[in-house]
């Protein structure tokens, strides 16, 4: 368990629908050329930092849930807080479920493969806290290795061509901007997981190990990915799933093992959130750690009806200011 375990569990988690397609990546860094590469590397430190620190508060404040943490960083705000996110995480966990069916071939099989991976993570939820982090650990691998092992062979065959200049200060600053606002949206998400699996790092130097470890597996996959991502013309960006585009070339089974991949992302992201809220409802009156985590999941399952695609829209920018404010709350309570 400990360092690797939590390590694995949060880039498992920061790994979802959005970053295993290549949406983030083309959102926040490949549209902004050569400028989106400095503005990776910014996102992958504040990455570092943001979540060194938010271990040392979890620490500093003995917070075992996202809840406990809000209610130490900013008691008058808590109730509002602990609400709005918890909104927050189910609508993510909604959208890796969402995504999940939407890999099935038919209508009819979307909503069998959305109930049957909802029955996985609560099979694993109801293993505790240890079960979702061990099953991190598992995906973290697998995850990077076949993400990062895609971008290189694609590499291999059609070297990335470096797109147009920087454009100074004025091309900058946006793309400083967006790398911002990727790190700051992850880490809203990963404050939730990093809380809840906190306990089993007991030392400092185990909580930044963590923050390094995680943010340096996460930072090569998106360089990698980056370089990758800007091989490809303006329509395959464009598409749905623009990652796809680098295996297509390569048969039929390697398309499908990049579907089992897509999924495991999702999968993980699924689990990670709905451990979360699971730990948040495990703490109100009357819902032991069962109790808690079937509500967590049947919420997450119902919501997904609502489509992937609007339940992106409709969260994920709101939670990049979220999580920026999270970002100032946890730099203040490092400094005071």
């Amino acid at each position: 368990m400990g360092v690797w375990g939590v390590a694995g569990l949060y880039v498992a988690g920061v790994i979802g629908a959005g970053f295993a397609s290549g949406q983030e990546l083309i959102v926040f860094f490949v549209n902004y050329g050569a400028a989106g590469l400095v503005g990776a590397l910014w996102a992958v430190l504040l990455l570092l930092l943001g979540t060194g620190l938010i271990l040392e508060s979890c620490a500093k404040h003995r917070a075992s849930s996202y809840g406990q943490l809000f209610r130490a960083l900013d008691r008058k705000l808590s109730i509002l807080l602990e609400g709005l996110y918890g909104l927050f995480l189910l609508v993510g966990s909604s959208v890796m479920f969402a995504g999940m069916g939407a890999a099935a071939s038919s209508p009819g099989k979307d909503l069998a493969l959305r109930i049957c991976s909802a029955l996985l993570v609560y099979a694993i939820l109801r293993g505790g806290v240890s079960s979702v982090v061990k099953v991190g650990g598992w995906l973290a691998p697998l995850l990077a290795v076949g993400l990062c092992g895609v971008a290189v062979m694609h590499l291999r065959q059609q070297p990335w061509v470096r797109p147009g200049p920087m454009g100074g200060w004025a091309a900058l600053w946006p793309a400083l901007e967006a790398g911002t606002l990727y790190a700051c949206y992850n880490l809203g998400f990963a404050l939730a997981y990093l809380a809840s699996s906190s306990r089993y790092l007991t030392a400092k130097g185990q909580r930044w190990l963590v923050a390094l470890v995680g943010s340096g597996v996460l930072g090569l996959t998106m360089l990698l990915l980056y370089f990758a991502l800007g091989t490809l013309s303006v329509a395959q960006l464009q598409e749905p799933f623009p990652l796809a585009n680098l295996v297509r070339g390569w048969g039929n089974t390697a398309v499908k093992t990049y579907t089992l991949l897509l999924w495991c992302a999702m999968f993980s992201t699924a689990a990670a959130n709905s451990l979360a809220l699971s730990s948040w409802f495990a703490q109100l009156d009357g819902l032991n750690w069962g109790a808690a985590a079937l509500v967590a999941v049947g919420a997450g399952l119902a919501f997904s009806h609502l489509g992937f695609t609007r339940l992106i829209s409709l969260a994920y920018p709101i939670l990049g200011l979220a999580g920026l404010w999270l970002l100032a709350q946890v730099v203040r309570d490092a400094v005071s």
